[in-house]
């Protein structure tokens, strides 16, 4: 693997954690192109700063993924970015009065990030700039809208979803017949069954997944904290039984986990090898050893939601409220968002398009051996589940919920009391945040 696959792989993996969208800032048509790069070229000069909080992307990185293409498509604009760590934590950007124009975030900072005060309404430029929002992928704007109450603040860049990932050897090795599309978790439950046996002095495990990410991107769109009160809302009938669903996995007789390989069910899969099926983002598969025999197919659905798959995690941009070039600003978050760009962070294998062209999603990871001749289309829900309401409490209230969980789990209590004790501890934990 050359040294630009070696950063774009690496980029992929600190990511985890895709028709054009804009008829002005790199929607053109194909003829106009030359007319467009010569008026861009003629433009006053400018510099865009960009910054990622809580991610490790190197400013290297970044080039290779956005800061190259956008200078080509913007000859007047440099691109700078303010990497993250010590001493660019956003209070230290902020105080530190370094120039803003870009803020990239995951789904999971947004919440966070409105504390700051820099995000800009972006519905006066999509309308300045005949920005096609339709374009976009349909749960994931309409998340955007639900969160800005109506009003626009993000667009997204790119995206990822949960999908159920399998070792061909093990069901080759069992003689096993593969997942299948469309199963159901019950089918999936008889399934793991099989393949969860002693093989040569060790323990096989047929299926397992991390719970904190599954229950984020829950099928059933349940969320962390009611956002109309701030409080608690995985206690509910609903989410104990969700809940159940996965747990029965860790307790048939044969998986029960050692305490110290719970929350290591990556490692289980990818590196010992004794995991036969794993349900985590895309990102699993993009980094796994060439020489594993993977494959994918969708998540097995709920009976009370047929074909429905996870939610999706995107990771969007905003224009900085402290920008002083935010037309230029939106130009170039439009163009990010073009197919031209969507296909590039497809093939880099970097996220999934978040525009609706089934295409670019036939491109995704074409330059990762790993993908090769794989079913990539299980990467990208059919069906993609609401992303449920979020809160700047969601991660206080995760952590309780995992917790229960893992009591559940370990066989340590039973539903009622695991969650009812999570549910305990986050109001409190809760009410000490909101003091500060």
């Amino acid at each position: 693997m050359n040294k630009r696959n070696r950063v774009l792989l690496s980029t992929a993996i600190i990511a985890l954690l895709g028709m054009s969208a804009c008829s002005g800032g790199g929607g053109t048509k194909a003829g106009d192109a030359p007319k467009a790069k010569e008026a861009n070229a003629n433009r006053e000069p400018v510099e865009l700063t960009f910054y990622r909080p809580n991610t490790g992307t190197t400013e290297e990185q970044f080039m290779d993924l956005m800061g190259k293409k956008i200078k080509e498509k913007f000859p007047f604009v440099t691109p700078k970015f303010i990497p993250f760590g010590t001493g660019t934590s956003v209070n230290e950007v902020i105080a530190s009065g370094l120039p803003l124009d870009i803020v990239i975030l995951s789904i999971g900072f947004i919440p966070q990030f409105q504390n700051f005060n820099l995000q800009s309404e972006l519905d006066e430029y999509m309308k300045k700039y005949n920005y096609d929002t339709s374009k976009l992928e349909t749960t994931t704007y309409d998340f955007v809208k639900q969160f800005g109450k109506g009003k626009t603040y993000f667009l997204p860049l790119f995206t990822t979803a949960e999908v159920l990932m399998y070792n061909k050897d093990l069901f080759d090795k069992f003689g096993v017949g593969y997942p299948k599309e469309g199963m159901t978790w019950d089918d999936l439950y008889d399934l793991s069954k099989k393949m969860t046996r002693v093989d040569g002095g060790v323990q096989h495990y047929g299926f397992l997944t991390s719970i904190s990410h599954m229950l984020r991107v829950n099928q059933l769109s349940l969320p962390f904290v009611d956002e109309k009160t701030n409080q608690p809302a995985f206690g509910s009938d609903k989410f104990k039984q969700m809940s159940e669903n996965f747990t029965r996995f860790y307790s048939m007789p044969g998986a029960e986990l050692p305490k110290d390989k719970y929350g290591k069910e990556a490692d289980l899969f990818t590196k010992d090898r004794t995991l036969a099926m794993y349900a985590y983002f895309n990102s699993t598969m993009v980094g796994a050893p060439p020489e594993m025999n993977l494959d994918a197919v969708p998540l097995p659905s709920f009976k009370e939601a047929p074909g429905v798959g996870s939610q999706m995690y995107p990771t969007f941009a905003s224009v900085s409220s402290t920008s002083k070039n935010k037309d230029v600003a939106f130009e170039v978050l439009a163009y990010l968002t073009s197919d031209e760009m969507q296909e590039k962070f497809a093939k880099d294998g970097l996220g999934m398009p978040i525009v609706k062209n089934p295409k670019l999603l036939e491109s995704f990871g074409q330059d990762i051996p790993q993908l090769k001749g794989k079913n990539i289309k299980a990467f990208y829900p059919a069906k993609p589940a609401p992303i449920s309401p979020k809160t700047i409490y969601d991660d206080l209230a995760e952590k309780q919920a995992s917790n229960a969980f893992r009591e559940l789990a370990q066989g340590v209590s039973d539903a009622n009391t695991a969650f009812r004790k999570g549910t305990e501890q986050a109001v409190k934990d809760i009410e000490a945040s909101a003091k500060k």
